[in-house]
């Protein structure tokens, strides 16, 4: 029916000549039946996800595992001689680095669990935004030096304080410092700054010249489990969870995690926080 309405109709013709109709209603039943095909097909698009996520995942984790096993059995065997001799330091510096990549997986997988179970409470404090930035910087200043990216400040003057917990800000912004620096081609430049906007409320951006993405594709990127080209994955190292994670924390503050995008122009995402929270 033009409403939307579902009706099921039977005629059936009686020996007599004349026609028997009986209707009835089955727009719930109809609704009911559309519901659970979109349940599956939901159900279905996360399964494919969460597969494509533990098979990234299984290569993230065994490159710096492979990493860790091969130089400490060389320095185990002194394969160059006895310890000291100057590759020693060269591999104990990768067997750190690759530790603290372990690590940084390892956190936003249990950070994510904690906040979807709400398990994750914000340890609150006023501070000055501008601050925040700027202490995030000397964790990616050498990657972004290693890709020939710039990372330039735009901050403005006399912003007010705000009320956030800092740890989780940090790690907001260090997710999607890192995104900008993993999609960003040498040459390229990345913008991280603050300002009030005209309702009052504070945005915290994070611009690149990156690769970009599609428009539609957006929402997908969001998604915990989300890819958007399993050829990216194979592309640019990484477990798919930083928008995830900087969202659902940006979340936890009150705020709104947006982005921006256009395919080969670059990303700019904005932690919107509100009036409330400013000082």
């Amino acid at each position: 029916m033009d409403n939307g309405d579902w009706l099921r109709v039977i005629v059936q013709v009686l020996e007599t000549g004349e026609r028997f109709v009986v209707s009835n209603d089955i727009t719930n039943l109809k609704r009911v039946e559309a519901e659970l095909r979109a349940a599956k097909e939901q159900a279905e698009q996360a399964n494919r996800a969460k597969s494509m996520f533990l098979a990234n995942m299984s290569h993230e984790l065994r490159t710096p595992l492979n990493a860790i096993s091969g130089f400490s059995e060389i320095i185990e065997q002194e394969l160059f001689g006895p310890l000291g001799d100057p590759h020693y330091n060269e591999y104990a510096t990768d067997i750190h680095a690759s530790g603290q990549h372990l690590l940084a997986i390892i956190n936003d997988i249990l950070d994510l669990s904690r906040i979807e179970e709400g398990q994750d409470e914000l340890e609150e404090s006023e501070a000055a935004i501008g601050d925040v930035i700027n202490s995030c910087l000397p964790l990616v200043r050498e990657r972004a030096a290693a890709a020939q990216i710039k990372i330039t400040l735009d901050i403005a003057d006399d912003l007010p304080q705000i009320i956030l917990d800092v740890r989780r800000m940090k790690q907001i912004l260090i997710n999607l410092l890192s995104n900008a620096i993993k999609f960003t081609e040498p040459g390229g430049e990345i913008i991280a700054g603050a300002r009030i906007d005209e309702t009052g409320s504070m945005k915290v951006m994070v611009r690149d010249t990156g690769i970009g993405m599609k428009p539609e594709d957006i929402p997908k990127a969001l998604e915990t489990f989300g890819q958007i080209d399993s050829s990216l994955s194979r592309r640019y190292e990484g477990t798919g969870l930083g928008l995830s994670l900087a969202k659902q924390l940006t979340e936890a503050h009150d705020g709104e995690l947006k982005i921006t995008s256009e395919l080969g122009v670059g990303t700019r995402v904005q932690i919107i926080l509100p009036p409330e929270r400013l000082v």
